[in-house]
């Protein structure tokens, strides 16, 4: 039986990761079109690892129920390499103007998941309270 938490700390997790899988996944797809420039497509193969080391993570055991920071941690590891991305594709103002939309998800998903994860804790708490008074009456 699955807990307010553990159900709290999937749904989280699954946010996160699911972020990043989906944005792993569609990036991957300008692959083709960037695979005459080799410097132009290491953002798109790193962020596809991302993607399935974090997806598999996920799988892994309880980690889906767990409360973890990892979900901002790949996140964050997804931003870090759009912004490479960016410094690799910087002499070409065509490629380097589709990793902006990547910059401005991955800083928003970062800070849904920051809200969340503190969000959470708050909820699991008013939760067990509420089970706690209604155990008593």
């Amino acid at each position: 039986m699955i807990t307010v938490r553990g159900a709290l700390n999937r749904g989280y997790n699954l946010l996160g990761v699911g972020i990043i899988a989906i944005s792993g996944l569609s990036f991957f797809s300008d692959l083709p079109a960037e695979i005459a420039q080799p410097s132009h497509i290491v953002d798109e193969v790193l962020l596809a690892v991302l993607a399935l080391i974090a997806f598999v993570w996920y799988l892994i055991g309880r980690n889906k129920y767990s409360r973890t920071v990892m979900p901002m941690v790949f996140a964050v590891l997804a931003l870090a390499i759009k912004v490479l991305g960016l410094f690799l594709e910087f002499g070409d103002p065509e490629d380097r103007g589709d990793e902006f939309g990547a910059l401005v998800l991955f800083v928003v998903t970062i800070i849904v998941l920051v809200w969340q994860y503190i969000a959470s804790r708050r909820l699991a708490t008013q939760a067990q309270e509420t089970k706690q008074a209604s155990e008593v009456a």
